[in-house]
């Protein structure tokens, strides 16, 4: 049986640095290797996953703008490997990424990818795909991020299931982090000895906090907070209300997914 490994879904060059580097991080801390994918997408594989409806122009030159990034993609990787000294196999699918990910259901332990929001129309749907199509763990990472990973890490908590699922599978960062900080937002400070319990045994010298929401969205509440805190990730339950509502409407996951400038430790 295959051993387990650390996927990277690339989506396009938007962000694929910052995803390598925290992957590298990754890597070293669960003492698994990576794996690297990208997915050349034509027409169809966007109209049909996202409704998306696409140009003349932008149909017509599609296939050049994909087989362009792909091979920019592979300039980047190249790069990056020298540099880290890192070795990792890189595959190339032609589809998108929620056909793709089925190839990774029982053998990738999480995902790294870029921020959905900030890559080429086709390329949207890969967060969704890692989360709702094979239940991974996932970790987003917005492009525009330098920083450290998993030093100091904030947990927006809420009893719910997802997040206990987040606790599971980021425990070994969650153990290792030189900080770690639980924050509920606009909820009865009684929250927070659930909290405690849960986070105890992993993280002994976790803080806790409680924040008033003042009116305010809790996933801006919670940006705030985190970046108060200096924080270099956030670990947080995925779309709690489940994926039809928060389609309907959009909700914490949705806007914190959008508005994050730090990278999210997401499991659904």
């Amino acid at each position: 049986m295959e051993s387990k490994f650390i996927l990277v879904l690339l989506a396009s060059t938007t962000g694929a640095t910052q995803c390598l580097r925290i992957a590298s991080v990754m890597s070293e801390r669960l003492g698994q290797k990576l794996r690297l994918a990208h997915a050349e997408i034509g027409p169809r594989s966007i109209l049909l996953p996202s409704q998306e409806q696409l140009s003349e122009y932008e149909v017509e030159h599609l296939a050049d703008r994909e087989r362009l990034e792909t091979e920019k993609l592979h300039d980047v990787v190249s790069q990056w490997t020298s540099t880290a000294g890192i070795s990792a196999e890189f595959d190339l699918y032609k589809g998108d990424e929620w056909r793709v990910m089925r190839h990774y259901r029982k053998t990738a332990s999480m995902v790294v990818l870029a921020a959905p929001h900030t890559q080429p129309v086709g390329h949207r749907e890969a967060l969704r795909a890692a989360l709702l199509r094979t239940r991974h763990p996932v970790v987003m990472v917005p492009p525009a991020w330098e920083g450290s990973f998993g030093r100091r890490l904030m947990v927006g908590w809420w009893d719910v299931p997802p997040l206990r699922r987040a606790l599971r599978a980021f425990r070994p960062f969650l153990a290792a982090a030189e900080q770690v900080e639980a924050v509920t937002v606009g909820q009865d400070e009684s929250v927070l000895e659930g909290a405690r319990a849960a986070l105890a045994p992993i993280a002994s010298g976790a803080s806790y906090r409680m924040v008033a929401a003042d009116g305010r969205r809790t996933a801006d509440v919670l940006l705030d907070a985190a970046a108060a805190y200096q924080a270099d990730g956030l670990v947080m339950g995925a779309f709690r209300r489940g994926e039809i509502l928060n389609w309907l409407a959009r909700g914490t996951s949705t806007r914190l997914i959008q508005s994050s400038s730090l990278p999210l430790l997401m499991h659904p």
